[in-house]
């Protein structure tokens, strides 16, 4: 009898387990992106750069630590800052998104930084990166690439 109760016993005690954990992981940062958008890459470069908002609906300050994505080996979190009468880029280890509040992700501000791309991005694809979180959750967002603004020829 004995024989038949230990598989059932540790059987058990997997599931709960493994119950418990994904409500655990359920429970995560409760961080979410909108408006997430890449620029088409420019003829040429192999780089890009993601904007977004991101909404921290907890009573935490959460920190995104890093990004990745399929489409490239490397993206890192940058941000543009004033230094000198001079707008510089400079990396960042991570950005803090304050509880019950949002950050913003936009052109000289932060933003993700996309390097070595596999191949160009162009307007009207969709790519995916996954965010990073100080609380070991992640979120993958849907990012759609926006074309390069075209400057408007005026004929006189």
């Amino acid at each position: 009898m004995m024989n038949i109760l230990k598989p059932i016993f540790l059987l058990a005690l997997l599931t709960t387990n493994l119950l418990l954990n994904v409500s655990f992981a359920n429970q995560g940062t409760q961080v979410s992106a909108q408006d997430g958008y890449v620029r088409e890459t420019i003829p040429g470069t192999n780089i890009s750069s993601a904007y977004m908002t991101l909404n921290n609906a907890t009573s935490k300050n959460r920190r995104l630590i890093s990004a990745a994505s399929p489409v490239s080996e490397r993206v890192e979190i940058h941000e543009h800052i004033m230094k000198d009468g001079m707008m510089r880029m400079r990396q960042r280890d991570s950005v803090e998104i304050l509880a019950n509040d949002s950050t913003v992700f936009q052109p000289s501000g932060y933003h993700l930084m996309i390097f070595d791309l596999k191949q160009p991005l162009k307007a009207g694809e969709t790519i995916i990166i996954t965010l990073y979180f100080d609380d070991e959750s992640s979120i993958d967002v849907n990012y759609q690439v926006k074309g390069l603004k075209q400057k408007q020829h005026h004929h006189h």
